[in-house]
């Protein structure tokens, strides 16, 4: 591990954990220019922990933790399309000022590796505001290769906007 590569560890929602899920969803002064303004309602957080821990067949949420335990973001997959086994890969750091430090892409390798590790699957993906320099960044450091743009796709901020996919095959990732 070089100076710059952060350690983080991933884990499961816990039920300890829901009021910090509860102010993230409504901190949106923590939230990047690239990030929804949707909210989620605390009813809502404590319904989806209560179903299924955040954690089923479709999609997974798993918290992303320093080396010293404490949570600094969350990280996410889901079915990338209906027809495939594919997962698409999201992740965030909660508190700004640990933005830029390796965090979100130890999380995203992380992420990665877990995957692959664990499921029978043969491609990860994300998608990624052109602008979002950052995120594009993380994708490419956790081994995921620009694939092309969707035009107008997802819906934020009042207005579709492209997005840039990016992808990793099996194959591609055990040749590390």
């Amino acid at each position: 591990m070089t100076p710059t590569q952060k350690r983080v560890r991933l884990r499961h929602v816990t039920e300890a954990d829901l009021p910090l899920l509860c102010l993230r969803a409504a901190a949106m002064e923590q939230r990047g220019e690239f990030e929804s303004t949707r909210m989620s309602s605390p009813k809502s957080i404590h319904k989806r922990f209560a179903e299924d821990d955040f954690s089923s067949d479709d999609s997974e949420r798993l918290l992303v933790c320093a080396e010293g335990g404490e949570v600094i973001g969350d990280v996410s997959h889901f079915l990338a399309h209906r027809y495939a086994t594919a997962r698409e890969l999201g992740w965030s750091i909660f508190d700004p000022a640990l933005r830029g430090q390796g965090f979100g892409t130890a999380a995203a390798q992380a992420l990665v590796n877990y995957l692959f590790n664990n499921f029978n699957i043969n491609r990860v993906c994300c998608s990624v505001s052109p602008g979002n320099i950052a995120s594009r960044r993380i994708a490419e450091k956790a081994g995921l290769r620009y694939e092309g743009c969707l035009r107008g796709v997802v819906f934020i901020r009042g207005e579709y906007v492209d997005s840039e996919v990016f992808g990793l095959l099996r194959a591609d990732w055990q040749r590390g």
